[in-house]
């Protein structure tokens, strides 16, 4: 087998380039955050290394590398999945808000290694999310030139559970890179200029730096999941997907119509219950199955768990065409409408007296 090629001097530059502008210039922000409950954030991460699932899995203190997954919409056949240096990894960050502010929930936890200081481990490890005075903080260390090495310390990652303008949605911690405008990190994310200006308290979107790290909300689907169900709280933003109901259930969001659409998980294991619980509707309609009839769509939708139940409702769509009956267009009754009506009638008048007149003779 012959030896790969070499990375060509320009790629390296390149690649060192991308990485200077993510983690060497990165500076930590501050969410807002006002609700009263806990959410799931979103950071935008970028490995200065070449790593795996598993790795960023541990790193940030996640529970199963299907989190992982889903938020990058990667599929569940590639826990070991590589990731490529400079790559952006979206990472799920279970949300708190604290005064005013949104952190991470207690976690992430980090052991510090030899070596290691607080602003390295700040700005290296965790490129520029955090400051090294946010972990003081947050851990109470009195003196940040002493650390031991082994120490577990908090990393406090912002992020956000308000609501944007009214609407849910999941907050996205994004890295500038340089060359990027509002309005370009605006339209990538589908949101709007004037949102992310309001929302990350930018007065002049021509002072925007590479490194800064803004708040982007990210729309997430409507669901039917009621409020009483254990995962009341899922919010799966566009592009992505999720498990829930104990690994049992698969739920994916897309921009078609931004409903949530959820089905049976396959070759998934299972947690906290021996076997998932039936997942039907009235009819043996199962979760995620459509019943088509005229001008109706009927789907058997996904409303929560339970301890013991999974729980599914019918969904009815309307599939007619608006303004009345398929094919029907509805009546211009403007003056020029019946003017033309007029016109095209007394030209259809004459058409059949002229065949008439031809046809018989006199």
């Amino acid at each position: 087998m012959s030896p790969s090629p070499s990375p060509s001097p320009i790629s390296l530059i390149l690649l060192i380039s991308l990485l200077f502008t993510y983690f060497i210039s990165a500076t930590s922000a501050s969410f807002k955050c006002t609700a009263n409950h806990t959410c799931q954030s979103l950071i935008g991460y970028v490995p200065p290394n070449s790593t795996t699932v598993s790795s960023i899995k541990r790193l940030f203190g996640l529970k199963t590398h299907h989190q992982l997954l889903g938020s990058n919409s990667w599929p569940l056949s590639e826990p070991n999945r590589t990731v490529q240096a400079g790559s952006v990894v979206r990472v799920p960050v279970p949300c708190k808000c604290t005064n005013g502010t949104g952190v991470s929930n207690r976690t992430p936890f980090y052991k510090v290694r030899k070596g290691q200081t607080l602003d390295g481990i700040a700005t290296n490890v965790f490129v520029g999310f955090v400051t090294y005075q946010e972990i003081v903080a947050v851990n109470g260390i009195k003196n940040p030139n002493l650390i031991q090495i082994g120490q577990e310390i908090w990393i406090p990652l912002p992020c956000s559970c308000d609501d944007v303008e009214g609407a849910r949605a999941v907050h996205y911690g994004h890295v500038v890179v340089a060359g990027s405008s509002v309005a370009q990190i605006a339209g990538e994310f589908g949101t709007t200029r004037e949102t992310l200006m309001s929302l990350n308290g930018i007065a002049d979107p021509k002072q925007l730096k590479a490194g800064t790290i803004l708040d982007v909300p990210l729309k997430a689907c409507k669901s039917s999941v009621d409020n009483t169900s254990l995962d009341s709280s899922l919010l799966v933003p566009n592009g992505t997907y999720a498990l829930t109901a104990n690994n049992c259930v698969e739920c994916s969001c897309n921009s078609d119509d931004l409903q949530l659409r959820c089905k049976t998980a396959q070759k998934v294991r299972i947690s906290n219950w021996k076997q998932c619980p039936p997942m039907q509707c009235s009819g043996n309609l199962t979760l995620g199955a459509n019943m088509t009839a005229t001008c109706s769509l009927t789907t058997c939708a996904y409303t929560g768990y339970t301890k013991e139940r999974i729980l599914t409702v019918l969904s009815n769509q309307s599939t007619c065409p608006t303004g009345g009956a398929p094919g029907l267009q509805p009546l211009d009754i403007s003056a020029a409408g019946i003017e033309r009506e007029w016109r095209w009638r007394g030209l259809f008048v004459s058409l059949i007296t002229g065949l008439l007149c031809f046809s018989f003779p006199w």
